[in-house]
């Protein structure tokens, strides 16, 4: 499993607690769809993630913990991480954008 992917969910989830908003898993869902394209793989990890009995007392690297001692999250985490990459071969000659996938533009 990639560090860099369960400290951010791991991030998401303190941030999630911390904010005092209620820990179920339809708030879960909403903070993973961040990053989780598929809305199957986004509610197996929900749920996952809501059997951790995760509280706002745990620290971001407690919660890290929690989430790298469980085998069937971090599954579903990987097959997210190799469903997700995409490779684009481009060539860009000139002015403009060279966009390979979303482009997300903040007004």
């Amino acid at each position: 499993m990639d560090p860099i992917t369960t400290a951010i969910l791991a991030r998401g989830i303190y941030d999630l607690l911390q904010s005092s908003l209620s820990y179920t898993k339809d708030t879960l869902k909403e903070k993973l769809r961040e990053f989780i394209v598929d809305e199957k793989k986004a509610d197996e990890a929900a749920e996952k993630i809501e059997e951790l009995n995760l509280n706002e007392d745990m620290s971001q690297k407690a919660i890290e913990k929690k989430i790298n001692s469980d085998p069937e999250l971090l599954d579903i985490l990987k097959s997210i991480a190799k469903e997700n990459n995409v490779n684009v071969n481009q060539y860009h000659f000139g002015t403009g954008d060279n966009v390979a996938r979303d482009k997300i533009v903040k007004e």
